[in-house]
């Protein structure tokens, strides 16, 4: 049985999320990376090249979440984040 292709996911539009929805998203992906690269510490050698391919792929999606806030925010649609 073969799945039908869909589009590549490269290719997609971003979905639409509110600015703080994608800032979030941003935040969590480096969190998550920050907690992968300490707990690879603690891991075989395999495990670890493992955990660190993971950890590279979060940060460069949240590499891209930037970029995306940017031309956001270079456009005008995404106002100033409220700060407290």
């Amino acid at each position: 049985m073969t799945l039908p292709k869909g589009p590549d996911v490269m290719t997609l539009s971003p979905p639409a999320l509110a600015p703080d929805d994608w800032r979030r998203l941003r935040d969590a992906l480096r969190y998550q990376g920050r907690d992968l690269h300490h707990r690879s510490y603690a891991v075989t050698s395999r495990r670890r090249e493992l955990l660190w391919e993971e950890m590279d792929r979060c940060l460069a999606l949240a590499d891209r979440i930037e970029a995306h806030l940017e031309q956001l925010s270079a456009t005008g649609a995404d106002p100033e984040p409220e700060t407290t």
